[in-house]
């Protein structure tokens, strides 16, 4: 995937991905007095996935539009790109948890422990709570697992890659 950005004519920036992954086109507006006050930014962004679950965050400042400017956005064929403006991966950032892997493994199996517990006591209100209650408590428990994923499973797997398979086995992910 390739595409070419670029505003008013001027020289285009070429953005490209190759493995697996998305890559978009951002034009963001924001509100001011006036148009004329509130200067719009475009730029490229490309997530790379091919090592999962780690990932690869690549952004190409286009710059700033106004009104009246022109953005052109072209689809490209594979090839050659420009470098991005900036990178960021995953397995640099500062919340990547534990950095002994037998400690990674023993919070995965609290985790696992913890969601069987869980998915039981929703089972069990099930029959004895009205339908209403039960998916107030279905939610809860969800936004639980969200929450356990964002903060400790997806931290704890971009810095133990090995563990995934384990993982997987325990229905984490």
């Amino acid at each position: 995937m390739r595409v070419q950005v670029s505003i008013n004519d001027k020289t285009p920036t070429r953005a490209s991905l190759a493995p697996k992954g998305w890559l978009s086109v951002h034009l963001n507006l924001s509100g001011g007095d006036s148009p004329e006050d509130s200067p719009a930014s475009l730029y490229v962004q490309a997530i790379d996935y091919a090592d999962e679950p780690n990932s690869v965050n690549s952004i190409w400042e286009i710059g700033e539009l106004r009104v009246g400017d022109t953005a052109r956005v072209d689809l490209l064929s594979d090839g050659e790109a420009d470098p991005p403006t900036r990178v960021e991966r995953s397995t640099e950032l500062s919340t990547n948890l534990f950095s002994n892997v037998d400690q990674a493994r023993q919070l995965l199996s609290a985790i696992s422990a913890f969601d069987k517990e869980l998915a039981a006591i929703a089972e069990h209100s099930r029959p004895v709570e009205p339908q209403d209650e039960f998916n107030k408590i279905a939610r809860a428990i969800g936004s639980v697992f969200v929450e356990l994923d964002r903060n400790l499973i997806q931290p704890t797997l971009r810095r133990h890659p090995e563990l995934l398979a384990e993982a997987q086995e325990k229905h984490l992910i």
